[in-house]
Order: structure tokens, then C-alpha cells, then sequence
């Protein structure tokens, strides 16, 4: 599958269950919100296993080869801490300081970070990729996706209920240990999940060198 072409791809077996175990145990407590922290990558930890899975990505999705680290988020969906998402688009991006300039709107702080709703032509750019530190399975509320909706660029609400009539969404299934690596405009929603088994996803953020309209990324560490 090619992912500038769907939006999205399902990688197995790239990181171990054993480490993906250390991991959550990591996160565990670090959440600011019910949902998760946007603030991973102060964690020096957190840099080195999203460049673990840039590098070992890299075969499959060449062009990571060319991004850099950004952003993580952790997402922590259970019993406890449960929630849906509607169909939307991933446009924020968390960059320096604000940029005075016309071009560029939906500025916001959260958790102490800068962010801007990103042109499409970075967007374009742009790759999430989600660890999986459980078995994401139907019933505990995984992403589902509309395959190919990123290559229209920033849909309208109109657009947006457009695209869900006119094609079908998949249901992303990962198993522990394996990434779903997404276009951050392609179409994408979650349901609440059902089930006693957490879905705990480490979501890292790969983006260009270089930015338009004078942006920075945000430092991290």
C-alpha cells in the first residue's frame, strides 16, 4: 500500500511487546488532561524511540527518511478514560512562537505550547505515526480512517460529510508493537471504546526541515 496514495499504513513488529510494556509504564501518570499529554518529547526516552521507529520506517515509508521529530502526544483510552472523536483533520502543528501573518490562523496555547493550523502545502508533508502499546482491536475504540480523503486538502464541514458518503472508512487494527503511520489530513475518527482493554498509543509527529511563512518547530527537550 502506498501511503501517499491512501493516507495511511499499517506497520507490524516494530517495536517489542517487552518494551512497549516499559513504555506505558513510563507514561503511566504523566497524563495532563483525560486523554493524554501533548509533551512527550521532553522526555529523553520518548526522542529516542521515535527515532528508533523513523529509522527502522524508513523501508517502508521512504520519506520519513527526510522528516524530523516535532511532537508526542500519549493517548490513553479505557474504562476510566474514555472518549469518541468525530471526522476531522490533524491541522494544528506546535511551532516556536507566534508569526504575524495573514496567511496563518487558528493559533492556540495548550500545555504551555504554540500552535497554528498548518498551510496544506506542509501538511502535505507531514506524517503521524502511532505506536501501539496494546492490541488495537474493534472494540476498544480504534482510529478508523477514510482512505484517500488527504489529497483534497482541508475539507470544509461540507467536504467533510461529502467525503464520508462517498467513501468507505476502514477500521485501522494494530497489534501491540505496531505502527499506523497516517497522512495528518486524511480523515479520521474513533468510537468510545467497549472493552476492558486499554488502547494506549504513543502519537509522534515527523515534519520537514524547513517551514513556510518564517515558522519554527517548537523545541523540544
Amino acid at each position: 500500500m502506498l501511503i501517499d496514495e491512501q493516507g495511511y499504513k499499517i506497520v507490524v513488529d516494530v517495536i517489542d511487546p517487552d518494551t512497549c510494556d516499559d513504555l506505558a509504564f513510563r507514561c503511566h501518570g504523566l497524563q495532563k488532561s483525560s486523554a493524554g499529554s501533548r509533551r512527550l518529547l521532553d522526555h529523553g526516552w520518548c526522542r529516542q524511540v521515535g527515532m528508533e521507529i523513523q529509522s527502522k520506517l524508513v523501508r517502508a515509508i521512504d520519506s520519513i527518511d527526510h522528516l524530523t521529530l516535532v511532537q508526542c502526544t500519549y493517548f490513553d483510552k479505557s474504562p476510566t478514560s474514555n472518549w469518541l472523536v468525530t471526522w476531522h483533520q490533524d491541522c494544528s502543528v506546535p511551532v516556536s512562537s507566534r508569526v504575524d501573518s495573514p496567511e496563518l490562523t487558528g493559533w492556540s496555547t495548550k500545555e504551555g505550547m504554540t500552535f497554528v493550523y498548518g498551510p496544506d502545502e506542509l501538511l502535505a508533508k507531514m506524517l503521524a505515526v502511532r505506536l501501539h502499546l496494546n492490541d488495537s482491536l474493534a472494540t476498544n475504540g480504534p482510529l478508523r480512517v477514510i482512505p484517500g480523503s488527504h489529497r483534497f486538502g482541508t475539507l470544509s464541514d461540507a467536504e467533510i460529510e461529502r467525503q464520508r458518503h462517498e467513501r468507505e472508512e476502514v477500521s485501522c487494527i494494530v497489534p501491540k508493537g505496531g505502527v499506523l503511520a497516517m497522512r495528518p489530513l486524511i480523515l479520521h475518527a474513533s468510537s468510545k471504546s467497549t472493552s476492558t482493554v486499554p488502547r494506549r498509543v504513543l502519537h509522534f509527529l515527523f515534519g520537514p526541515m524547513t517551514l513556510p511563512h518564517g515558522l519554527q518547530w517548537a523545541p523540544i527537550g
